[in-house]
């Protein structure tokens, strides 16, 4: 979605993406995983660092999604979503990231914003 982006001149654009295993995914881990996709870090930000309580709650209260790391399980429930979010922070649209994901619709629909 980034080369995309960048492709069709997009600009004054950020991409965000959330851990949602914050104990595990420290900065350093973040920027290795960054590494396997020849991610551009200066729009694309991997924010972690707070409390697994506090992307629970982030996760429901903004995206109206679950964020859930249950006990005696290393694995993190959660959903795959692309979320296409307007200058003032609402979520306008969201997108399937894990299969089919709609590049094209996304691109558009990031111009209708710009």
């Amino acid at each position: 979605l980034q080369d995309l982006a960048k492709k069709e001149k997009i600009e004054n654009i950020e991409f965000v993406s959330f851990s949602v295993d914050p104990e595990i995914d420290t900065p350093e881990v973040l920027t290795k995983y960054a590494g396997n996709f020849d991610v551009d870090f200066n729009n694309w930000h991997f924010l972690t660092g707070y409390k697994q309580e506090e992307i629970e709650k982030f996760a429901m209260d903004n995206f109206k999604t679950i964020v859930k790391k249950p006990e005696n399980n290393p694995d993190v429930i959660h959903q795959t979503y692309f979320y296409l979010v307007n200058q003032e922070g609402k979520i306008m649209k969201l997108y399937s990231g894990l299969e089919d994901i709609p590049f094209e619709e996304i691109i558009n629909d990031i111009k209708t914003l710009q």
